[in-house]
């Protein structure tokens, strides 16, 4: 009991958590008792108590009664007995082990019900002997398979999927059981048994005593709704905050008394007349287990029932999952004493603490229990707090057990009315004004826009509850929920952005003369970001996007990013597929890029996809797939799409497990790559392809020989380097002796980056600029966290590219200009590296800061003016980057 006295923070056990001090008594900030809200604890424990007390009478009288056996109304004590001490030992356990401080299990009318209808059956097929044997084993099987069916589902982890439950859905649960106690509320007042929510009978209704009940009941729910916040109002004191709800609670409970007692009224007269319940007290303690007898029932009737006692474990499992949505619902925000007030729910623990308790009272005559909705939502309003309140409840239910008290006998019905029609109006309230949380739709009725869709759904469950139960409810919402889910997936729109090939370019820096043909010809490639859940809902939808996307004579490419879809189900991979070879029909080609491993696989299985690029797979490898069909490396040569260590822009994040792909791709080398890891890599495909068609006809010496250095990776002359960029003839030559010659550098070599500033002239091969991330371990520990892949900012192997220079080009202009004293940090520079693409290796020279110093002065200036045309051309070509 360590935790119970002294620790801060929340312990789990074996049947849930260990309480703390703090949270069995309210404290004051000094560590002192709080009296004031001590006394208001023990009070609104005290008139749950009285509720679960009278509650107690009104299932036993449903399991017991409510069929019409004489053996088993003759019993009618022996049920008040059995509920009395299940209300006792479930508050005494939930406040042990139950992580809601303020939170209740108990009995609940709507088992009792299931029991009753069994009970009917019962008479029917077994001897009178065996009646009540027989009804009390149901229940005590059904009982030990709750908690057995709890305990499992909370081990297996079960319980978090009612975090996927609709909000429309728990509010419309919440109502639909206000309506339930509104409906209990009139019931009990007036006398009258109502069907939905008007009485069977109108006649007996509106006799004067049942009005005269229910007017009481309304009187004193204003009383108690309106006079508190008066009270405060007018005296703003600590102590009228904390017990001006109690005490206007019992108010109307004592004048009743005071004016009955003046009048001379006594309480069998009240009996009689229906303002009290019949003095009907429980029977000994002991006869709840010295009168049964478990082996006089009969079984073979009992086996039959399984089906009818796997409805109720499901119904009382599912009842423990909504009742702790709708209370954690209703109270977000743990109370005073509570060390983790924002703590989400841990609704598996739940499940385990309900789960031992059912099991044990099973086996100790009880019956089944789960969180009570609205006597928890109850005792929070009246001021429970803490535990000490549940404690209260609990000894109160056990004093009447032991003492056989008759409650019902005390109570005036209409009180008992008044109290559950207060917690009626605040769930029924809620859920009604819920339309104010959520957005209104498109529609409007006479000027007035109307709620959404999922306002519908709450109200569909409600009335729906009303007509049949709250479970048929609850399924209903949830059937609503999931139609609304495939209506708003098939209305939205695949796409949520579309580029084109002249509005951005790749990562892969380009001369002038192509970016102008990429202008001038770059609409012929479209970009679409598509996004959401890709389903069969959704596939024609999908189908129509891209038949009319890819229905344009100039188009020629057409580029699907995946980045923003969740997933995508084999119904639209097929109906992908089928656009793509119609789109090829009609001359247009797609590529795909930006791939979860599992979208790839889907449209892998479906023939969507290929071919992908060498770098997809590389990133998919890494992230767990296998291809069966994948050229081993040996026996593929280096070519211009060929990716190195820095050069996708996508995060990665390893998983252990490997999925092994059953279909069939393309060996490495032969046929056109139809998928890619980025946007920026099938951009480059594209622009390749496109240049190749409308740029290299017919150019001048220098272009071709930039295009044979790109292609076939050939050394680009110094002579071609200075047409390029209209430096005069023998400029290079002059700058040569200045310079580092580094030739034959390999792939993924690293240029000096904190050394001396320096800027590389490349002649052959191809640079990478990227930027290494700093802090990634932060950020891999957060996703893990989180559940979810590293993504986009972090890059491959720590690295993120920035740009990718061919031959021709000049890179580290930045860090060599700006020098030490202009640099904010240098950990933002870009480093650089040899990239494995476009040739099997780099030749670059290094010119050094100390150098370039040393530089006669004209040939300074003429590279001054390139620098200055460098540094403008990078900036034009970072304005184009997709």
């Amino acid at each position: 009991m360590q935790p119970l006295l002294g620790e801060k923070k929340k312990l789990r056990g074996v049947f849930g958590w260990w309480p703390l001090w703090q949270e069995v008594i309210p404290l004051e900030e000094d560590g002192r008792p709080d009296r004031a809200l001590i006394v208001a604890n023990l009070g609104a424990g005290v008139m749950i108590g009285i509720r679960q007390g009278l509650s107690a009478i009104m299932t036993a009288s449903l399991i017991f009664t409510a069929a019409g056996v004489p053996e088993l109304s003759d019993k009618f004590a022996f049920g008040i007995t059995m509920m009395w001490f299940s209300s006792a030992v479930s508050a005494l356990w939930y406040g042990l082990f139950g992580r809601m401080q303020s939170g209740l299990i108990g009995i609940n009318d709507v088992i009792g019900i299931l029991w009753g209808t069994i009970g009917g059956q019962i008479s029917q097929q077994v001897d009178s002997a065996q009646i009540f044997p027989t009804q009390l084993a149901i229940i005590a099987v059904s009982t030990v398979l709750t908690g057995m069916a709890s305990i499992i589902f909370g081990q297996l982890g079960l319980g978090k999927l009612m975090l996927l439950f609709p909000a429309p859905v728990t509010s419309g649960f919440l109502g639909s059981i206000g309506f339930f106690i509104f409906k209990s509320s009139l019931q009990i007042s007036s006398g009258v048994k109502f069907h939905y929510l008007w009485p069977i009978s109108f006649e007996d209704f509106l006799q004067p005593q049942p009005l005269a009940r229910v007017g009481c009941m309304f009187a004193a729910l204003a009383f108690m709704r309106k006079v508190p916040p008066l009270l405060v109002k007018a005296f703003p004191y600590p102590s009228v905050k904390k017990l001006g709800g109690l005490v206007c609670q019992l108010i109307p409970l004592f004048a009743f008394y005071l004016v009955t007692s003046l009048a001379g009224i006594d309480m069998e007269e009240l009996t009689d007349q229906g303002w009290t319940y019949p003095k009907q007290g429980s029977s000994s303690p002991s006869v709840l287990w010295t009168s049964r007898s478990l082996s006089d029932a009969d079984w073979n009737f009992v086996r039959t029932t399984l089906p009818s006692q796997g409805l109720i474990v499901m119904m009382s499992v599912l009842c423990t999952m909504t009742g702790v949505l709708g209370i954690s619902g209703k109270f977000p925000r743990g109370p005073l004493g509570d060390p983790s007030p924002d703590e989400t729910i841990d609704y598996d623990r739940e499940l385990l603490t309900v789960g031992w308790v059912d099991l044990i009272l099973g086996l100790a005559g009880g019956i089944i229990t789960f969180h009570r909705l609205g006597s928890t939502v109850q005792l929070r309003m009246d001021g429970g707090t803490h535990r000490i309140a549940v404690f209260t409840c609990s000894i109160f239910c056990a004093g009447l057990f032991l003492s056989g008290i008759p409650i019902g006998h005390l109570i005036p019905t209409w009180f008992l009315g008044g109290l559950f029609m207060n917690s009626s109006v605040s769930l029924v309230t809620d859920a009604l004004f819920s339309f104010r949380q959520l957005p209104k739709s498109k529609w409007s009725f006479l000027g007035w826009k109307l709620p959404s869709m999922e306002y519908g759904i709450t109200i569909a469950c409600i009335v729906v509850a009303i007509a049949w139960s709250p479970f048929a409810g609850i399924f209903t919402g949830l059937a609503l929920s999931v139609f609304e889910f495939l209506w708003h997936s098939s209305q939205s729109h695949p796409v949520s952005g579309i580029s084109a090939g002249h509005l951005s370019v790749g990562r892969t820096k380009r001369p002038v003369w192509e970016l102008r043909v990429l202008r001038r010809e770059g609409d012929r490639i479209v970009l679409l970001f598509l996004q959401g859940q890709l389903f069969f809902g959704s596939a024609d939808h999908l189908s129509h996007t891209l038949a009319t996307a890819t229905d344009e004579a100039r188009l020629k490419y057409c580029i699907l990013s995946f980045a923003r879809v969740i997933d995508i189900d084999a119904s639209a991979a097929r109906q992908v597929k089928t656009s793509v070879e119609k789109a090829a029909r009609s001359g247009v080609h797609v590529y795909f890029c930006r791939m979860t491993p599992d979208v790839f696989q889907e449209l892998s299985v479906a023939g969507a996809i290929k071919s992908p690029d060498p770098a997809l797979r590389k990133v998919l490898s890494d992230r767990g797939i296998n291809f069966e069909s994948w050229q081993k490396a040996e026996d593929t040569p280096a070519t211009f799409f060929e990716a190195s260590q820095a050069e996708s822009s996508s995060g990665i994040a390893t998983f252990p497990s490997r999925r092994r792909m059953t279909c069939e791709f393309l060996p490495l080398g032969t046929g056109k790559f139809d998928a890619f890891d980025t946007e920026s890599d099938a951009l480059d495909y594209c622009n390749d392809l496109l240049l190749e068609e409308y740029c290299y006809k017919d150019v001048e010496s220098y272009k071709k020989a930039y295009r044979l250095a790109c292609k076939a990776g050939d050394r680009l002359a110094e002579g071609d380097f200075e047409d390029m960029h209209f430096l005069p003839r023998g400029t290079l030559d002059r700058l040569k002796p200045h310079c580092e010659v580094m030739n034959h550098l390999p792939h993924y070599q690293n240029l000096p980056h904190d050394c001396e500033p320096t800027l590389y002239f490349i002649m052959r091969g191809a640079i990478s600029q990227f930027e290494e991330t700093q802090n990634e371990d932060v950020i891999v520990a957060r996703s893990g966290k989180l559940q979810t892949e590293v993504k986009g900012f972090t890059g491959r192997g720590r690295k993120r590219l920035r740009a990718r220079f061919p031959p021709g080009h000049v890179v580290g202009k930045t860090s060599f200009f700006l020098t030490n004293d202009g640099v904010v940090d240098r950990k933002v520079l870009p480093m650089l590296q040899v990239s494995s693409r476009v040739s099997g290796y780099a030749e670059v020279w290094g010119l050094k800061r100390s150098a370039w110093d040393q530089l006669p002065a004209d040939l300074r200036g003429l590279l001054q003016d390139f620098m200055l045309f460098q540094l403008a051309d990078d900036r034009q070509h970072a304005l184009l980057i997709e």
